[in-house]
């Protein structure tokens, strides 16, 4: 299946039309795409990613999802952000959201033993 920009796309899960919305239309437009380029141009690659802490490169090849490097926004759009100021894996961008569960990011839980989804605690 293939996507394109702005075509309904039909998923064979519930074969329902699902709309995909072009980055424009999604409010991330000429200046979402200039910020991110500049951020690019400063980024060192194997610079952590602030969500999960893992390795993060231009090439997306090498990063762990295989997507190329979001720009984020530290101050969500959804509570009023409007620059995007930091790159973060794509998986981890989508992750994060509007920015809810920042303090249960990836990144946070390993350091404090692990994801807090996988700790066992032996009576």
């Amino acid at each position: 299946m293939v996507d394109h920009p702005g075509r309904p796309r039909l998923r064979a899960d519930c074969l329902t039309m699902v709309t995909r919305r072009t980055t424009t239309q999604r409010g991330l437009g000429w200046h979402h795409q200039q910020q991110r380029e500049a951020l690019l141009a400063r980024h060192r690659d194997g610079a952590r990613c602030w969500w999960c802490g893992e390795p993060m490169y231009r090439d997306a090849v090498r990063n762990l999802d295989g997507e190329s490097l979001a720009a984020d926004h530290s101050h969500a759009r959804a509570h009023g952000g409007t620059r995007a100021d930091r790159l973060l894996h794509g998986l981890c961008n989508k992750s994060r959201g509007d920015g809810s569960r920042d303090d249960r990011r990836p990144a946070l839980t390993r350091r404090c033993g692990g994801h807090a989804g996988n700790v066992l605690e032996w009576s």
